[in-house]
């Protein structure tokens, strides 16, 4: 009975497999096309659309055989792309084959071993189990890559400097010769004309005679001196050669002092990495039983609990109404694989991670 199952999931899966390959392929689905002529300009090219199977019809250009073979290219490049498409889906078909192929296997030699040893082991009386689907285990190791070798920076530092003030020499200290004329000035001084002597004179007639008997009067007269008042010019201080020294003179400026040189600096820059995190699959995912809640113990109550503590994790569990219905289930499975839990029952494993206290003898 096993054998016959499996052989009718294998052909099922091969026929679906061929199916999808003739609709990649257009076999027997193709509807028929046009010749492309590529001689005649006025004619129309057909082009097969691969990925939509539908025929294309464009009117060809009236343009020069260059033109044409620049645009025979481009068709060319179109229909390798989705050549390139349909070898990824048929890629595809295959992995989904051979998954389909391992899963029959494996129901192959579950059939052809021993029945008692596929059962839950060590079972109890009353108890339930379920044969759920444990998610496979990754972990995440971090390595740390090279992105930028160790390298120097070559740095020059400016110089520094600061305002200083300085004195500096305008005009030397000189000696100069100044010449002083001669001074003089203008003095009033008596001269002698002419000096004192005497002189005769005729008397002034009858009143000097004693008569007129006798002869003239003369008389002896003295004349004084006679002096004459004139100006002169004379010499107060000769003239002379004066020296004359003149101190030197200094202006205060202000400058830019360098207090530092300019430096060369070599700077060490240290290599930069980046942390790669990768995760690495640890171990396989795998069909287990564990025990599981029955359809009998599962109340009201303890899916009220269950959607409940979905909705406080961000799960949408739908309403929270107590029944176990589609988007309950739906979120449950979405917190098991998140939690890496059990996939596919109300385990207790599951109900023990939630912290919901159920009763295990029963």
């Amino acid at each position: 009975m096993i054998q016959k199952r499996l052989g009718l999931l294998v052909f099922t899966s091969l026929l679906i497999f061929t199916v999808g390959c003739a609709r990649l392929l257009n076999i027997g689905t193709t509807e028929p096309t046009e010749p492309t002529e590529l001689t005649e300009p006025t004619s129309q090219i057909y082009e097969k659309d691969i990925v939509s199977n539908k025929a294309i019809s464009q009117p060809a250009p009236d343009i020069q055989s260059d033109d044409l073979l620049h645009q025979q290219q481009i068709q060319i490049e179109r229909l390798r792309s989705a050549l390139d498409k349909k070898d990824m889906t048929i890629q595809e078909y295959k992995k989904e084959l051979e998954i389909a192929s391992l899963k029959s296997q494996e129901n192959v030699n579950m059939g052809e071993a021993d029945t008692s040893a596929q059962l839950p082991p060590n079972a109890k009386p009353g108890e339930c189990y379920a044969r759920v689907y444990i998610t496979p285990k990754y972990k995440k190791i971090s390595k740390q890559v090279l992105i930028q070798p160790a390298t120097e920076e070559v740095r020059i530092i400016p110089a520094k400097y600061e305002m200083a003030e300085q004195k500096v020499l305008m005009n030397a200290e000189a000696t100069e010769y100044k010449e002083i004329p001669a001074v003089y000035k203008w003095v009033s001084e008596k001269i002698l004309v002419k000096e004192a002597h005497t002189i005769w004179k005729k008397g002034r007639g009858n009143i000097e005679k004693i008569d007129n008997a006798t002869g003239e009067l003369m008389c002896l007269v003295h004349v004084p001196p006679k002096y004459k008042t004139v100006k002169k010019r004379i010499m107060v201080s000769p003239a002379r050669i004066e020296e004359i020294k003149k101190p030197a003179v200094y202006k205060t400026i202000q400058y830019k002092k360098m207090i530092q040189p300019p430096q060369k600096q070599v700077v060490p820059i240290p290599a930069q990495y980046k942390t790669i995190t990768k995760k690495i699959k640890i171990a396989e995912g795998k069909m287990i039983w564990q025990r599981t809640m029955c359809e009998t113990n599962i109340d009201r109550n303890l899916v009220l609990k269950i959607q409940r503590y979905l909705r406080k994790d961000r799960y949408n569990p739908g309403p929270v109404d107590g029944i176990l219905g589609r988007q309950t289930r739906r979120a449950l499975k979405s917190f098991q694989r998140d939690k890496g839990l059990a996939i596919g029952s109300i385990t207790y494993q599951t109900l023990d991670y939630m912290n919901i206290k159920v009763d295990k003898k029963k």
